[in-house]
């Protein structure tokens, strides 16, 4: 109970920093690895250059696949006692079950994903997160022109 107290309490200074600083100082040292933007490209379904509307539920979809897979690095960084030893498996099998859900523009690169992980094995290696991250580019580029919209000031 002690030791989840002072991660909490870790955390939570963490994240006070992280947003007084505004997020904006890199580490000078750091094992994480850095990923590049993902420079948004044009979807393949042919949907102009603003994106077509689509309805929230498919947003929604696609938002939960992509997020799952790009934190899916982040579920074997705990210290907690019983880390998930299961997550790329669990990864695989929630991609199956979305795939039919998904529109069919960002379906090439959630498969491209799930191939990934599919010879990943149990753990995913440093150039195997790069290969998720970078397979899933279509997906976040399609998130940016169908499900973004501009926030009320």
């Amino acid at each position: 109970m002690t030791h989840r107290r002072r991660m909490l309490g870790g955390l939570a200074a963490l994240v006070l920093s992280l947003a007084l600083t505004g997020c904006g100082q890199h580490p000078t040292r750091s094992t994480a690895i850095e990923l590049s933007p993902v420079t948004p490209t044009p979807t393949p379904s042919g949907a102009s250059a603003s994106g077509a509307p689509v309805d929230t539920q498919s947003c929604f979809d696609v938002a939960e696949a992509y997020s799952g897979l790009e934190l899916l690095p982040l579920t074997g960084d705990a210290e907690d006692e019983h880390p998930d030893d299961d997550a790329v498996r669990q990864a695989r099998e929630s991609l199956t079950e979305l795939q039919d859900q998904l529109p069919a523009a960002v379906r090439p690169a959630f498969a491209e994903a799930g191939k990934v992980l599919a010879d990943a094995g149990d753990t995913l290696q440093p150039a195997e997160v790069v290969q998720v991250h970078e397979a899933l580019a279509p997906a976040e580029a399609w998130l940016q022109s169908h499900c973004a919209t501009a926030s009320p000031r």
